[in-house]
């Protein structure tokens, strides 16, 4: 059905089997967090008497990020060394069994460790696959990459009411959510291969002379900044939402569900912009987060919050393809799997970063104006972007003029 083959001459190339496989592995990471939100008061129910159960039951959710995170970096390297697939495949595999082990056992000890495993089989999915989507599709990958936006939107909302659902059964039941992992496992078996330099080098990707640290700390810092203002809104809306009258949480997440909407056109938007420079595409993604944050923080009422959620999420459905995106097409194959390492670093450090400076500005202020301090903080993460643009435009034309000159 998807025309793949397995000859020696389309080994390598980019198939839409492989992309749907890919898709899938980004979608992992966010089913680890957030089908489990709805069952950390069953997880309290049944662990809380256990000593320092405070401590370990967020660790639940929280550790795989931490993990995924700092062995990242590692993914990277080990994937350029030894190769894409098995890294990818073993990623895949040690993830469906870490998923389910809190299914079989009854111990809180065990299960954190577990999910320890479950970020470090994370970190080897999220680089390898991020890493893969450009060696296999090249300048086609711009597509690709809103569709990993797209997914893990639709995805994200889909688990949380599948999470609520098992939790009500079970503290266990979310846990059963991690047996979807085994299709996209065989579907790596089945459709992954290793990818052919040939296949993916362009003339305009820098060359491996050594690995290009200034370049990859660049992308890595830009991503770490950007995460922390895209995670500002979703971690913090329902307590908004709540503050501002709405008691019944089902409506509370009705109306977060329906937010996600504009992050998907804001994926889409990207699709039609991927040409724009990085530095304008970021611009304009901030603003739109700016808006959505400062009208949040100043709305008297839940509708004045859903519209600046809107804005918010607009913005936020351009961040993830546009980084990705550059990240991708910068570095060198040979050197990919470690850029893409240091950008997954980035990237989840910040959303963990992210809930301890909103607390901190609460503490001094409240919810709502936090909001409108990072609103204005990725204002002007905004004009930066415009700026460095415009004057990398500068750059580029005096280049070619100059050039010109030498010519004559």
């Amino acid at each position: 059905m998807f025309g793949i083959t397995r000859s020696s001459a389309n080994r390598g190339r980019g198939t839409t089997a492989k992309g749907i496989t890919l898709l899938y592995a980004q979608i992992l990471p966010v089913m680890a967090i957030v089908c489990l939100f709805p069952a950390i008061p069953k997880l309290f129910q049944h662990f809380g008497g256990i000593e320092h159960a405070a401590i370990f039951i967020p660790m639940i959710v929280t550790i795989p990020s931490l993990f995924l995170a700092i062995f990242a970096p590692v993914a990277g390297i080990v994937s350029d060394r030894y190769g894409r697939r098995v890294c990818f495949t073993a990623g895949m595999a040690v993830y469906s069994i870490a998923g389910l082990v809190p299914v079989l056992v009854d111990r809180l000890d065990m299960i954190v460790a577990s999910r320890a495993v479950l970020g470090i089989a994370e970190a080897f999915i999220i680089t390898v696959s991020s890493t893969l989507i450009a060696d296999y599709f090249g300048e086609r990958r711009h597509g690709w990459v809103s569709w990993v936006g797209i997914s893990t939107s639709i995805a994200g909302t889909l688990l949380i009411i599948a999470g609520g659902a098992l939790a009500d059964i079970s503290w266990k039941g979310p846990f059963f959510i991690y047996l979807l992992a085994i299709p996209g496992f065989i579907m790596t078996l089945i459709f992954i291969d290793e990818p052919l330099k040939s296949n993916t080098e362009s003339s305009g990707t820098i060359q491996p002379l050594g690995f290009p640290f200034k370049i990859a700390f660049l992308i890595g810092g830009v991503t770490f900044v950007a995460s922390i203002v895209y995670y500002v809104e979703p971690l913090n809306i329902a307590n908004i939402l709540s503050a501002a009258g709405i008691e019944s949480f089902s409506t509370i997440g009705v109306i977060q569900a329906l937010t996600t909407l504009p992050y998907i056109l804001g994926a889409m938007l990207y699709r039609w912009l991927f040409r724009w420079s990085i530095g304008n595409l970021l611009a304009l993604a901030g603003l739109f987060i700016a808006i959505g944050q400062i009208v949040i923080g100043f709305a008297p009422h839940y509708i004045y919050v859903s519209v600046g959620a809107c804005i918010q999420q607009l913005g936020a459905g351009m961040v993830i393809p546009a980084l990705l995106a550059w990240g991708q097409s910068i570095l060198p194959f040979e050197q990919r799997s470690r850029g893409m390492g240091i950008w997954a670093t980035a990237f989840f450090t910040g959303t963990f970063v992210c809930p301890m400076l909103v607390n901190m500005v609460e503490q001094a202020h409240d919810l709502q104006k936090a909001m409108v301090v990072f609103g204005f903080i990725a204002m002007a993460l905004a004009l930066l972007s415009f700026f460095f643009a415009q004057s990398q435009k500068m750059n580029a034309v005096n280049n070619k003029s100059h050039a010109a000159q030498k010519g004559q």
